[in-house]
């Protein structure tokens, strides 16, 4: 499924943030949107990172249950991290939860429309 389309929809990234804020809250974490579209990706990107990277360090286990939680599964994330070792492994892990929301979102919508 291509996501990319819904990156610029205000309406999808929004409901992509608020699921992001509910599943890292949880665990303790805030995050915060403005609410601005065109810069949504970056935004999430810059306050999760951080984030990941502290539980890379600190708490590997709670990092995993996050990754359950959203539905990241260890696969999908040791392949990731092998394509893109050249990049940061906790913005790597933060940028497959974005798109991993992203596409929950979509697919929920996609179907929920269907129904009707």
């Amino acid at each position: 499924m291509n996501i990319t389309p819904y990156f610029s929809n205000l309406e999808y990234i929004t409901a992509t943030a608020n699921q992001i804020k509910k599943d890292f809250d949880q665990f303790g974490f805030e995050i915060k949107f403005s609410g601005n579209a065109t810069n949504a990706y970056n935004e999430l990107l810059f306050q999760l990172s951080p984030l990941i990277a502290r539980l890379m360090e600190n708490d590997y286990k709670k990092l995993l249950n996050l990754l359950y939680r959203i539905d990241i599964h260890e696969g999908k994330l040791v392949n990731v991290l092998e394509q893109n070792a050249d990049q940061s492994p906790a913005e790597t892990i933060a940028d497959l939860i974005i798109k991993r929301e992203l596409q929950k979102v979509v697919i929920r919508r996609h179907y929920s429309t269907e129904d009707n």
